[in-house]
């Protein structure tokens, strides 16, 4: 048995029998994990208040070999991430962002990008950034940096820049020019959606929101994003179907 030490951020926690809970969090150094945090369900827990979805906190826990859960010893607060679970949009939000690390992060496998990926996003959105313009920065670098859509800058198919727009050929997955993209099913990629992809490759978030793209980019932009997702994936993730429905329905 070995004990870890790190820090982390807690993308999931459900009740485990009556006393437990599973915690899923995501670390820099050994990527996602999942351990039980024994007794954290009492009255005088030593985990009460430190469980906290999306929080960060430094988090000690012990592995045991041919073992698929961890067992968690300590955990101490480093940022709260109670004023994220505010509003309803906010829940569905930050349940979206930490599907997503579930889905892509590997375990024992360091995912520094991808925890400072998240880390990041969150910080925004305590600190008051949009939350669309921030979902639609987190998604394009999550497709990024699981390495299925770099950022745009000719066409793949015949080299040639994209003169001020582009398609996604949904068939190949891949963001085409104009005339490689004719013919097949696709979805189209205006110069500002374009402009977009650019600058987020480049640009903090803050510096986005400084001089932030209009509402339909960002709009196009969450679409582009769940097509290759989903092309990808071969499905969709269950919290953007529940944050879809859910906020058609209020």
């Amino acid at each position: 048995m070995q004990i870890r030490h790190a820090t982390a951020l807690l993308l999931d926690i459900f009740d485990l029998q009556e006393r437990d809970r599973v915690v899923t969090f995501l670390t820099a150094e050994w990527g996602k994990k999942r351990g039980v945090a024994r007794g954290s369900r009492a009255k005088y827990s030593r985990f009460a208040g430190q469980l906290q979805p999306l929080a960060k906190v430094e988090v000690s826990w012990f592995e045991k070999d041919g073992r698929d859960l961890v067992r968690i010893s300590d955990v101490s607060l480093v940022r709260p991430a109670a004023a994220l679970q505010e509003t309803l949009e906010d829940i569905l939000l930050t349940s979206y962002l930490a599907d997503h690390m579930k889905e892509f992060a590997q375990e024992e496998e360091a995912s520094e990008r991808l925890f400072r990926l998240l880390d990041t996003t969150l910080e925004a959105l305590l600190s008051g950034t949009d939350r669309h313009l921030a979902a639609r920065y987190f998604e394009v670098w999550m497709l990024r940096l699981s390495g299925i859509f770099p950022v745009p800058r000719e066409c793949p198919l015949c080299g040639r820049p994209y003169d001020g727009k582009a398609v996604f050929v949904e068939s190949e997955a891949i963001l085409a020019c104009g005339r490689c993209g004719a013919g097949h099913r696709r979805l189209e990629v205006g110069a500002a959606d374009l402009e977009f992809l650019v600058r987020s490759g480049r640009e903090s978030l803050a510096q986005l929101e400084a001089a932030p793209p209009a509402p339909q980019v960002l709009s196009r932009i969450e679409t582009l994003c769940g097509s290759i997702r989903r092309q990808f994936l071969q499905s969709e993730l269950k919290s953007y179907r529940v944050m879809l429905d859910t906020l058609r329905a209020v």
